[in-house]
């Protein structure tokens, strides 16, 4: 069995970020598994869909790329592009990973983890048995989709399966969701030339007061609907709670809506509903607490709050009305993750010019950063 001090089993922004960190804590032996390549979510995204955050190279003027998981780095660079495709974005985490070495095995399923009693982790992969100290779960929710979000679910599509907009059949088509996935469908669909009626239960993109694109529609996105939303070959249905698909004589698909209303289309419809709440954390979802509205309960260092030595990384970590989704938000916990790690461990950690909460620009201080929303 080989013996690790820490396991990262994921090998996205999350895992890759946080390896980084790993590098700087002495003498720590680490490495990362992940069951399909590097950068896995975002080769599956759709092909036209971009990331809905700028990437920028201003790391010279003391801010580091909004995108980047190395503060040396920028996505804009790499790829030169602003809004990258999913396929770049896995690129230049490749890149990342390939220049630091990280030590990422690819094609390595973790199968089952199980936590010792005297401390540490076995876990069981395709490709053997690991036993690590500290496990860290950096696995992400893209393809996590939630299939079923009301009864008939089965029957549509999910964003997460479209592969390209572009080989999908001549509509109508129905898209249910009103926020970045359920958007960036409509908006593909009615570029592409079909006829579109979106269903949402409420304007995201004119929230009084809510401006964190956690919670509304980004800029990117509202940029993008003004160039559509007058073409006659969209419509737009507010105040629509879905409540089953239907599918009737075998032909043709009936959404059904809570206040009796209905729409009929050929074509299966889109779902635009999101992904599994605690996303890839679900595969071991025992060693986790999960609150009542279904939220992994973590420590102040993203700890599991009932199994010790266990972390969590990436767009799932949320602490109270923080909700860390975005890359540039979540790569601020890694830090304290490693931070936590190596003073369990006994180790020196070399931090780089700024504070023990990393260099992700100003806000990445955790003296200027205390009771604010970053």
């Amino acid at each position: 069995m080989h013996k690790l001090d820490v396991l990262i089993v994921g090998a996205g922004p999350a895992g890759i970020g946080m390896a980084l960190e790993l590098n700087k804590v002495a003498d720590l032996k680490y490495g990362i598994v992940e069951r399909d390549r590097i950068g896995e979510s975002f080769r599956r995204w759709p092909a036209q869909t971009r990331l809905i955050s700028p990437s920028f190279y201003s790391s010279p003027f003391g801010l580091a790329d909004l995108n980047a998981v190395d503060a040396a780095s920028s996505p804009a660079i790499v790829s030169s592009a602003e809004h990258l495709s999913g396929q770049q974005y896995a690129d230049y985490l490749t890149f990342v990973a390939d220049v630091n070495e990280l030590p990422i095995v690819i094609g390595c399923k973790v199968l089952e983890v199980e936590p010792v009693q005297e401390g540490g982790f076995n876990i069981a992969t395709e490709r053997g048995d690991l036993y690590a100290q500290f496990l860290i779960w950096a696995c992400g929710e893209y393809q996590f989709p939630d299939l079923n979000p009301f009864p008939g679910g089965e029957l549509c599509q999910h964003y997460a399966h479209i592969e390209d907009w572009q080989i999908l059949d001549n509509g109508p088509y129905v898209v249910i969701g009103g926020y970045e996935s359920g958007l960036d469908s409509a908006i593909n669909l009615v570029k592409l030339g079909h006829q579109v009626r979106l269903l949402v239960r409420s304007q995201t993109w004119d929230l009084p007061g809510v401006y964190d694109p956690s919670q509304a529609l980004s800029p990117y996105t509202r940029e993008r609907l003004r160039e559509v939303e007058s073409n006659d070959r969209l419509e737009i249905i507010f105040n629509v709670n879905v409540v089953k698909v239907t599918l009737k004589e075998d032909e043709y698909f009936r959404i059904h809506a809570a206040d009796g209303q209905h729409w009929d289309v050929m074509e299966p419809p889109i779902l635009g509903t999101g992904f599994l709440k605690g996303g890839g954390a679900r595969q071991i979802k025992d060693l986790w607490e999960w609150d009542k509205h279904g939220h992994i309960v973590l420590s102040e260092f993203d700890e599991s709050a009932n199994t010790a030595g266990l972390f969590l990384v990436g767009p799932q970590v949320r602490h109270e009305e923080r909700i860390y989704c975005f890359i540039y938000k979540f790569r601020q916990r890694f830090a304290r993750v490693a931070n936590e790690i190596a003073k369990r461990m006994q180790l020196e950690i070399e931090w780089q010019e700024g504070s023990q909460d990393g260099i992700w620009g100003p806000f990445g201080n955790s003296e200027c950063c205390e009771g604010c929303e970053c």
